[in-house]
């Protein structure tokens, strides 16, 4: 059986024998991308979107005008959000057709029913090469992701907006 390892670009797992040719097409790929993201002059940030939700909620239910604030907040300060919120979020926020009409107009991302949110968080992050704003640490992925730590950043809403730490 071949021995498999994981490319760094995309994490996913070769054979040893295909990975060096992957390796090749993924960092051309990164690259145009890269190219694409420095045209537009907007840094990208992968936001955890049920963090910000349950962001100082005294009564346990998340505000999707949290989701408002924080969106116009990083889009204000020169950054490009990219939203991710899990599937049931829509279930337990106090304003589900807010969510909804969020989600519709592309402001939100919603990872897929039944998938660990976080790991679709970090994937996503992966992705665009982007830094994650939460105040959650990720522990179960640090060994998985040793990148993780070095871009996450952390945050503190107002009722002005929301605030990188």
């Amino acid at each position: 059986m071949p021995k498999r390892a994981r490319c760094p670009h995309c994490d996913k797992l070769y054979n040893r024998d295909l990975l060096d040719s992957h390796i090749k097409r993924c960092r051309q790929r990164r690259r145009v991308e890269l190219r694409t993201k420095e045209q537009d002059g907007r840094k990208t940030v992968v936001v955890d979107g049920n963090n910000v939700a349950h962001y100082l909620s005294s009564d346990g239910v998340p505000r999707a005008s949290n989701l408002v604030i924080a969106h116009r907040s990083l889009s204000n300060s020169g950054l490009s959000p990219v939203f991710v919120v899990s599937a049931a979020l829509k279930h337990r926020i106090d304003k589900p057709a807010a969510l909804s009409q969020m989600i519709d107009d592309g402001l939100l991302r919603e990872a897929p029913r039944g998938k660990d949110d976080d790991l679709f968080i970090i994937r996503t992050a992966q992705e665009l090469r982007a830094d994650i704003v939460s105040n959650d640490r990720f522990l179960k992925y640090l060994n998985r992701f040793p990148w993780l730590p070095d871009r996450l950043l952390r945050y503190r809403m107002t009722p002005a907006g929301l605030i990188l730490i």
